[in-house]
């Protein structure tokens, strides 16, 4: 008897679904794309590319954040991703989230600013589709315990006071979003997947994934 589906695997699947039937070149695009995107999350971040926005912010006297971390493969994805995602407009971001949804040694992390910039610009549909993105796709009921498999696929950390601070400090002139997004992927040493790396690069966070490529 085959054992039943993972919460993960119902998750990555669904996904593969929807982006299967937004266009025939799906299936070699996501052959293509894999293998780059498990690279690029696998592997240990090089110094240089986490060492200019750590420094900034160890100026501003939140030290914790030029200490090692363990590198675990997560993956954060900006307010660019999720409007594709809402959209079904790229299918390279489908691969994308498919990849990480379906790996349940990684968790995709998005900022709450990412969503709140996208938002406004989405149809009642996109936006339900988002919506129930970041709801974790399976949100747990009241009444009933969630299985140890089925850890939220995204997740979407609050924006605290420590964050606000950092962002107003730093005078980057980019936009809070993309801020707090290069602020979760140094937090988690991870890789940024994103249509604008150029943001991130300005900002001193060079571990992008650029998903137009």
């Amino acid at each position: 008897m085959e054992p039943e589906p993972t919460s993960r695997e119902r998750a990555a699947a669904r996904l593969l679904e929807q982006y299967q039937s937004a266009g025939k070149g799906f299936d070699g695009i996501h052959q293509m794309l894999l293998p780059h995107l498990r690279e690029n999350r696998h592997a240990e971040p090089r110094p240089k590319d986490t060492a200019a926005l750590a420094a900034a912010v160890y100026r501003l006297g939140y030290l914790d954040y030029a200490r090692p971390h363990i590198s675990w493969p997560n993956f954060v994805v900006d307010a660019s991703v999720l409007a594709s995602h809402a959209r079904l407009d790229s299918l390279t971001v489908g691969a994308a989230l498919v990849e990480a949804v379906a790996d349940d040694t990684c968790q995709v992390i998005a900022s709450p600013q990412a969503y709140l910039h996208v938002a406004p610009g989405l149809t009642g549909e996109q936006d339900q589709r988002l919506y129930r993105f970041l709801r974790h796709l399976e949100p747990a009921t009241e009444t009933r315990e969630k299985p140890e498999d089925s850890r939220p696929a995204i997740e979407v950390p609050p924006l605290t006071f420590r964050h606000t601070d950092i962002i107003a400090r730093l005078k980057t002139g980019e936009r809070p979003d993309i801020v707090h997004t290069a602020l979760l992927a140094l937090h988690h040493r991870c890789v940024i997947g994103t249509f604008d790396p150029a943001a991130y690069h300005r900002l001193g966070y060079l571990r992008t994934l650029d998903l137009n490529a």
